[in-house]
């Protein structure tokens, strides 16, 4: 027989709020129902890990954060639908070489980067053009 049944059998049942008692003590032991029963400590970790708890500083991060991404967001799609470089373009003649066209429509830029901007805006691989070709001018 456990310890537990023993001890209701043996002794007279007293509630906890009984006046007779000295002092108001509990019985040194007793069964607890499923409704008197606290949850152990383990259940108790497991049940505040489940709650977000958010602090000041947490509340702080978050806000600062999305802020700095709606921001982002809104000036990169301004920059997207803001106003393009002007841009011109070249009908190639025959005898014209990419390097020509390149001093002679952008002779603010060095050489080379004048013919890579072409390329780019052209999306050549190569600087060799052929007559009749139309190329646009970046930045003009």
């Amino acid at each position: 027989m456990s310890t537990a049944i023993a001890h209701d059998i043996l002794a007279p049942v007293v509630p906890l709020t009984d006046p007779s008692r000295r002092g108001g003590r509990r019985p040194h032991l007793r069964l607890v129902g499923d409704q008197e029963r606290r949850p152990s400590r383990a259940t108790r970790r497991r049940s505040a890990a489940c709650q977000l708890r958010l602090t000041r500083r947490g509340r702080l991060a978050i806000t600062t954060t999305t802020t700095l991404v709606l921001a982002l967001v809104i000036w990169s799609m301004v920059g997207l639908l803001g106003p393009a470089d002007a841009t011109s373009s070249v009908t190639v003649e025959r005898g014209t070489t990419l390097s020509e066209i390149a001093s002679e429509q952008l002779p603010e830029l060095p050489l080379s980067q004048a013919i890579t901007a072409i390329q780019r805006a052209n999306s050549l691989s190569t600087t060799s053009v052929a007559a009749g070709q139309e190329l646009v001018i970046p930045g003009r």
